[in-house]
């Protein structure tokens, strides 16, 4: 009965985990581009998502045409597993105007 509760809370932890990546890595490509750098999305903060807790560290490596986001997802809470990372790649959005640059 011990083996039951153990492999559905472990379950559960992932089934969380997983939610909470795909809402990272929607939140970082719904970013404006302009915003990646703030001081609002880099850095640490603790989330939840359900039962789960955990602290979301965002990083940001830059490049002329293209950032390098890395989110690493930490369960702190009851529920725990190992870290899971995401990395986002993203592409400065062109000009509307050709004529622009």
């Amino acid at each position: 009965m011990y083996q039951v509760s153990l492999q559905t809370r472990r379950a559960t932890t992932l089934s969380y985990l997983g939610a909470a990546v795909q809402i990272a890595q929607t939140r970082v490509e719904g970013l404006p581009w302009d915003s990646l750098g703030s001081s609002s999305v880099v850095g640490c903060t603790t989330d939840t998502t359900g039962q789960l807790t955990y602290m979301r560290c965002t990083t940001i490596r830059g490049h002329p045409t293209f950032d390098t986001i890395s989110v690493v997802l930490t369960p702190t809470g009851i529920l725990t597993a190992a870290p899971e990372t995401v990395t986002v790649y993203r592409a400065k959005p062109r000009s509307a105007s050709p004529f622009r640059q």
